[in-house]
């Protein structure tokens, strides 16, 4: 996982913190030779609280985050990816400044999102998909139009996959789950009311749960069993919100595919049946 991209995403942090915060994705460099008494100096913060945020980002403290850091920095100057880098659609923008200016906002989206993900995290997400009778997606606003998609395609491999646009009727499909199914939940704040109520009642029931968010430290991974973390930058003009579905729809492509292989010739097999000339 990014350490960069999970400062910048890391959220629910206090004050102070956010200020080390802040401090450390604009000084990177700087930060990677500064002790935390320097830090703390620079922020008008603790000691404890520059200790305390790194921790939160690496568990094994400041140290082992600027080893990470260091290595990443030279890394993304390869890959030429500019984490503070936000794109704004600006009024007096032509059509295809417009073109270009979306077309990186979803490349950046993906391209985030990939160094956030866990290997690990996706092969055990997939393998609760295919070992489960049903599967569950919840979402609401931008993220319900993600879910649909998710249940359509996983619907066309043979999995029992509903989904539905009114939050009181996922509401009443969660309180309906049991630990024969899983429950995808897809939040890009992670801190939607409805979803983290859907979250708790699926941990009620013994229901499997999987997260897809986008704000990492928010509320809804601590009620599920897994997370999944997403990265789009905060813009203007609605851009966010397309960021965060084109992460979240790539997400969805990744746990498709990778299910897939469990039983490859049956997807295969069923995805053929199930295609509908249109």
């Amino acid at each position: 996982m990014s350490i960069l991209i999970k400062i910048r995403e890391y959220g629910g942090l206090s004050q102070s913190e956010s200020m080390v915060q802040k401090y450390i994705l604009h000084n990177t460099k700087k930060f990677l030779s500064q002790s935390c008494r320097d830090v703390a100096k620079e922020t008008y913060t603790s000691p404890s609280t520059v200790t305390r945020f790194c921790k939160r980002i690496v568990p094994e403290g400041m140290h082992a985050m600027k080893l990470k850091l260091a290595t990443e920095v030279e890394s993304y100057k390869n890959i030429n990816l500019d984490i503070l880098n936000s794109t704004i659609i600006q009024p007096n923008d032509s059509v295809l400044d417009v073109t270009d200016k979306i077309t990186k906002i979803s490349i950046q989206s993906i391209e985030e999102t990939r160094l956030l993900l866990n290997e690990a995290d996706l092969v055990d997400a997939a393998k609760m998909i295919v070992d489960a009778t049903a599967v569950d997606f919840y979402g609401t606003g931008a993220s319900n139009v993600v879910a649909i998609d998710a249940s359509y395609k996983f619907m066309r491999i043979g999995k029992i996959a509903q989904c539905y646009q009114l939050v009181d009727r996922q509401l009443v499909q969660s309180l309906n789950s049991n630990q024969n199914h899983v429950g995808l939940i897809f939040s890009f704040s992670g801190e939607t009311k409805e979803m983290i109520e859907i979250a708790k009642n699926l941990q009620e029931s013994g229901t499997p749960s999987i997260a897809i968010v986008g704000s990492i430290g928010s509320q809804l991974p601590k009620y599920t069993d897994l997370a999944i973390f997403v990265s789009a930058k905060e813009t203007t003009f609605r851009s966010g919100a397309m960021a965060s579905r084109t992460a979240q729809l790539f997400v969805v492509d990744l746990l498709y595919a990778i299910s897939s292989l469990y039983d490859y010739d049956k997807s295969h097999l069923n995805v053929a049946k199930t295609r509908i000339s249109v």
